[in-house]
């Protein structure tokens, strides 16, 4: 079969493509918004100086970094409805209960990596500093408030920039548990036009698209972070 690049802009497969990217960038925002908010409090936890919040810390790190990212979509994806019922938590699975759980899976499992960045960021701020605050009445709360995070953005985002391309780019597993991103409608124009190359040729040109977009944004917030 020849290949046809006018297949793709016919309007029912473009249809389809923005779609696709439509949920790939919801889940991807969301996702990537919990996975900040995930990391943020493990880091905290890991760098408490509290043995038992470290050893929490750090056993969530160690649970969700070394169990494949597939797995827990389905572990997740069959294992709510046991942990959680659907006559309990109707909300829950009244809507698309499947991008739901292609959110939380990416949150908490990504959450651990940034975690990781933003501990080794926070550790890198001299802790002479921390002690000086903390010698001039500031409690500890405070002292991170104040004079570790106001530090934090420059050390820490390049490392968050690839765990945010790595969170766009780990959507596509989601068309494992039925999630309609581009992956997913990729294959569905594969499998109703045969059209397989110009199609995931398409979806590859999105993701790239999608992962330097980030990287841009990310490069723009650190030079204005590095801004005097």
């Amino acid at each position: 079969m020849q290949v046809d690049w006018e297949f793709l802009f016919s309007p029912a497969i473009l249809d389809a493509l923005l779609h696709g990217l439509g949920v790939t960038v919801v889940v991807s925002l969301y996702s990537a918004l919990g996975a900040l908010l995930v990391g943020l409090a493990i880091a905290i936890l890991q760098v408490s100086g509290h043995r038992t919040l470290k050893a929490a810390g750090a056993l969530y790190i160690n649970f969700f970094r070394n169990i494949p990212l597939l797995v827990q979509l389905f572990f997740w994806y069959f294992g709510l409805p046991e942990l959680l019922p659907p006559r309990d938590f109707p909300l829950l699975y009244g809507g698309r209960f499947e991008v739901t759980v292609a959110i939380l899976t990416l949150s908490l499992a990504w959450g651990a990596f940034v975690a990781e960045v933003l501990r080794a960021g926070i550790e890198a701020i001299p802790f002479g500093q921390i002690e000086a605050a903390l010698a001039s009445g500031l409690s500890r709360p405070q002292a991170f408030r104040r004079i570790v995070f106001p530090q934090l953005g420059p050390i820490v985002l390049p490392g968050v920039s690839n765990e945010l391309i790595n969170i766009v780019k780990s959507t596509s597993l989601a068309m494992t548990i039925g999630v309609s991103e581009l992956t997913w409608q990729a294959q569905q124009i594969e499998s109703e036009t045969f059209r397989g190359f110009e199609a995931m040729t398409a979806v590859t040109v999105i993701y790239l698209a999608l992962s330097l977009s980030v990287s841009g944004l990310v490069r723009a917030v650190e030079r204005l972070v590095r801004a005097p």
